[in-house]
This record gives structure tokens, sequence and C-alpha cells, in this order.
């Protein structure tokens, strides 16, 4: 190991662009964020050339606070969401906005696709992915058949980190990881599939080239002087955050699952090999080195308690007031609380319906607004860990679980977790995993570490389970279930 380099990581996400200076003996040695503005990120959506020009401004932001030598930098390492689609012309430039993984106008053209269970089988072996409105093969196909025109005027098929990368190097490669998760690429042979492209009519060379996570680009001069960092210096093709934090918790070694709690949820662990169930309910993408990063997402989390707390905001006074409601939820008497479906902002795992509703049930006039809050934050738990136990079930239990996001925010969140999995808990108390990761890919890239899956970070949060509500929480996790199955079908 090279013990004097350091690398940036910078990551775009949903609503904000973030970078950090990074080197594995100090850790984070300098970090910067600055929210996406309402007119770039709209949640479904986001401007293009808005996320790049906020990437480069907290670049250059971290860089001029920078507390070392920028020649030190070694590389720079990308991370941003998986399953976004930005069309561009023959010039390379957006034809209109990029789609979000929020995006689900295709749901109505996914819909009958899905009553097939042979063919949602088909396309859930061979690519890991669901047939779901999420994904860009269907964001793709709702494009042709509603804007036919723009679809005819498009030369290439991007995604939110490929323009990032694109701008800042002029290369057009796209990372085994990012493309997992479009459901056009084989999760078996690693390559994009003819069969399905067909189907979505899409050529090969409206896409880019296949390459690993450690693959780099030069960053352009021009970009080079703006930011205040050496011409030349390495970029990486970019992962998905999500990915990106596997790596950051120090799970490309197997057994080690990260759970995120923050706008959505999620669970991953890696694999050796693709894992899948017969039926389809979890995911599977390529993460890096040959593994496969098993995993499930949730569409509603931090998300479903901000909107819980904006519907109150007259009486909050127009701020979400956190702390006032933990401390209420902390006194609810949890086997007298109502239940919570979280599924304000349709479903992914396990169920996959797109315009599934959630909401509460068997609300009394006796519950105050803290019952309220508190089933909120027991619905999202319950909903990972019916997650919890499908990927249990087809990979095995994990030997740790690391939990990151907003979620530990909330000792009381925290705690319930660890309660609700009747297991222990562990954080690394990082703000953002992800970006550390996408530092980490840098610094194998350019030789500043022998290979990201020796990195270990340091624990400093622990959450036990106590005995005194495991009865409970087991009890009420099978209403949960009932409920779940019981209005599982939309209207």
């Amino acid at each position: 190991m090279v013990k004097s380099m350091k690398a940036i990581g910078l990551e775009v996400s949903t609503s904000s662009a973030k970078a950090i200076i990074f080197c594995p003996e100090e850790g984070v040695i300098t970090e910067a964020t600055r929210p996406f503005a309402k007119d770039v990120a709209s949640g479904p959506t986001q401007d293009a050339d808005g996320i790049v020009a906020t990437a480069i401004s907290v670049l250059k932001e971290v860089v001029n606070s920078a507390q070392c030598d920028v020649n030190s930098i070694c590389a720079i390492g990308l991370s941003g969401t998986w399953h976004s689609l930005l069309l561009l012309d023959n010039k390379g430039k957006p034809l209109g906005r990029i789609k979000t993984w929020a995006d689900l106008s295709a749901a109505p053209i996914v819909a009958p696709f899905r009553k097939d269970e042979a063919w949602v089988r088909k396309l859930y072996q061979r690519t890991g992915c669901m047939t779901h409105a999420l994904y860009p093969v269907w964001k793709w196909i709702h494009v042709t058949q509603t804007e036919p025109e723009l679809a005819r005027g498009t030369s290439r098929l991007s995604s939110q980190l490929e323009y990032v990368y694109q701008t800042l190097t002029g290369d057009r490669s796209v990372s085994w990881c990012t493309a997992s998760g479009t459901g056009l690429m084989n999760i078996n042979s690693l390559d994009w599939d003819d069969e399905i492209l067909k189907f979505a009519g899409i050529r090969r060379e409206q896409l880019g080239e296949l390459v690993e996570a450690f693959h780099t680009a030069p960053l352009l001069s021009s970009v080079a002087k703006e930011v205040g960092l050496p011409s030349g210096l390495p970029v990486t093709v970019g992962a998905s955050d999500g990915a990106m934090n596997q790596v950051g918790i120090g799970g490309v070694t197997e057994g080690i699952m990260s759970m995120s709690v923050g706008t959505s949820g999620a669970l991953r662990i890696a694999h050796r090999e693709p894992k899948l169930p017969d039926k389809p309910s979890t995911w599977c993408y390529y993460l890096l080195d040959g593994k496969r990063l098993a995993g499930a997402a949730i569409n509603g989390a931090t998300n479903c308690v901000d909107w819980y707390l904006d519907c109150l905001s007259a009486k909050l006074q127009g701020h979400r007031d956190y702390e006032r409601f933990t401390e209420g939820a902390s006194r609810v008497s949890v086997e007298r609380a109502p239940y919570f479906l979280p599924f304000l902002f349709g479903e992914r795992c396990p169920g996959w319906q797109e315009e599934r509703t959630g909401g509460f049930h068997g609300v009394r006039g006796t519950h105050t607004e803290f019952d309220l809050y508190y089933s909120i934050l027991e619905g999202v738990l319950f909903n990972m860990y019916q997650c919890y136990q499908l990927l249990a079930e087809v990979g095995g239990a994990p030997q740790d679980v690391l939990m990151s996001g907003g979620i530990l925010n909330s000792p009381l969140w925290s705690q319930m977790a660890a309660d609700i999995f009747q297991r222990e808990l562990l954080a690394t108390g990082i703000a953002n995993d992800s970006t550390v990761g996408a530092a980490l890919t840098a610094l194998e890239s350019c030789g500043g570490i022998d290979s990201v899956e020796d990195y270990r970070p340091t624990v400093t949060m622990e959450f036990t389970p106590g005995d005194d509500k495991s009865r409970i929480y087991k009890r009420r996790f099978k209403t949960y279930l009932d409920l779940y199955a019981e209005l599982k079908e939309t209207k």
C-alpha cells in the first residue's frame, strides 16, 4: 500500500452532490455537500447539465478547502444513482431531463407484461431485475410509445452517472455495475442482452462500452483548470451509490450486509455468483471484482416520515420537528399502536407494485399524532425486515449488518431496528459511506491500495436487541404481513 496516496470521492445523488478527500489512514480529510436547486432536481427528473454544474461546484469547493497537497491526490472516484435514463442526441447533448429511479410513468405499459409470469421470471433470471417501471428498459419503451419522435431522434441512451463521467472525461464507457441496474444487461454473461435489446428496440451502438468500475479516463484540462486539479488526473467510470455504499462499509467480502435507511431503504450483500429466488422478489446486480450484489429496496422510508410531518406543517409552524415527535413516539404503547403500510410512493420489494398505495390501519380516536408517527417508523422497518428474510432465505443470514442513512439520526428508530430484526446492528457513523466507497475504488484504480476488499471501517455505533419487545414485535410483524397480503391488490 502507498501510504501517502489520497483520492476524491464525488457523488451525485437524488437530491445533492457530495465530495470528499479521503485516505485509508486518515479517513475523510475534508468534505463538502451541495443540495441541487429545485429546478435541477424534482425527484422523478433531473436537469443533466445542472447536475454536472453542481458536481463541479462541490468538487471545486472540496479541493479549495483541502488540507493537503492536491498533487497527492491520485484519482477521482465517481458514484451516482442506479436506474436513471438520459437520452442524448448525435452530439452527446441531452434530449430533455434525466428520468430517475423515482420516475414511474411507465407503470401502465409495464402492467400487462407483469401478468405474464413466465415472461417476468425469464427476464428476472437473465438480468436480476424485476419487470417494473423504475428500470430504464421500461422507461425507454415508454418513450418509444408515447414520444416516438423523441425516440427516433435519440442517438444514445445514457444515465445520470454516465453523463457526469462523460462531461468530466469525454469517455463513453459505462461500468458493469451501473449497467446491471438498467434491465438491459445479462447478470450471468455480463454483456448487453441481445434478446432484450431487440425487444426494447435498442441498438448496441446506442449504449456505452461495458467496463469494470476501476476503469479510468483522464480529467479534461478545462475541468481540471476550473476546479484546481492536475490535468489528466484519472477519473473512474463510476458505480452506483448502492454498490459504493457496500464498498464503504467493508462489504465487498461475503457475509456483510449493508442496511441503508434514507429517502428510500435498501439491504445488500455480496456473493460470488448471482443469487435470485425462483419467485421474483429481491434483485441482483453487479458489484465489482466479479462479485454480485443481492439486495432489496423499498420506496418508502424517511420520505414517509417527512410526508407526515409536512402534513402537520401548520401545527409545526412550517418545520419538521423530528425531536419532538421522536420523544412522543418513545412513550407510545407499542401493543396498542396502529399499523402503517409504507407504500405512499409505490412498492418495490418484495411485491413490485408501482401503483400500490399505503396508509394507516387500525387507527382509533384515542390515538395521537405520536402514535401515528411511531407506526410510520415501525412500518418502514417491517417492510425492510420482510425483505431481509427473503435475502436470508436465498443467500443465508449475514454475519454482520451495518446501518447507514438518516435512521442513525434517531436513536429510537435505530434501536427499534435492532429489536425488530432481533440481531445486533452496527454503524460506522460516517455520513456518506457511498462517497467513501467511490474514493476507495479510485484508490485501487491508481494503486493507492491493493484491494477494496481489504478495507474495514471503524465501527462506532452498536445497537443490541432487547428481549422485552421481541414477542410484541413478532406478533405485530405477523399482523403486518397479514395486512400486506390482504391489501395487496391495488384498486
